[in-house]
């Protein structure tokens, strides 16, 4: 933080938090425009399985990071699986990333969830470290195959 800052304010995302969310994501190379992450938060903010949190310094979205709850084979009981995770570059080294991830593991805990897993892309040796000091470990390799266009409600 900057001298005389306090720590971020960590929430939930707002539709009008759409803009932030769209430049944050296109930073990690999931680039969409304001309106079409607008049409994503709606259909996540509505789902009782989803949630995103946002960091805000100063009023100013900074970071975010969001998580949905799900069942598997491989455990008993539920499960957390963080759908990404971004600061704002200029705002990285200075806590927010801890913040946001403390805040999403307290909610996967709440949510009766026994693990949290996260994919990272390989390119990003950075967050890898920051991973492994929160205490996550590798376990695998990410496999994705595109199956066509994403169907609309």
């Amino acid at each position: 933080m900057e001298p005389g800052m306090s720590g971020p304010v960590v929430r939930e995302a707002l539709l009008d938090d759409a803009p932030a969310v769209s430049r944050l994501l296109g930073q990690l190379g999931y680039p969409a425009s304001p309106d079409e992450m607008r049409g994503r938060l709606q259909a996540l903010i509505n789902h009782p399985d989803y949630v995103t949190f946002v960091a805000e310094i100063s009023g100013e979205v900074v970071g975010l990071v969001g998580a949905q709850i799900g069942y598997s084979l491989e455990v008993t009981g539920r499960y957390g699986r963080l759908t990404g995770l971004v600061v704002e570059e200029r705002w990285r080294g200075k806590g927010i990333g801890g913040s946001l991830m403390a805040r999403i593991e307290d909610w996967i805990r709440q949510q009766g969830s026994v693990i949290a897993v996260l994919a990272s892309g390989s390119h990003y040796a950075e967050a890898h470290r920051f991973y492994r000091h929160l205490g996550y470990e590798e376990t695998g390799i990410r496999f994705v195959k595109r199956l066509g266009s994403p169907v609309l409600p």
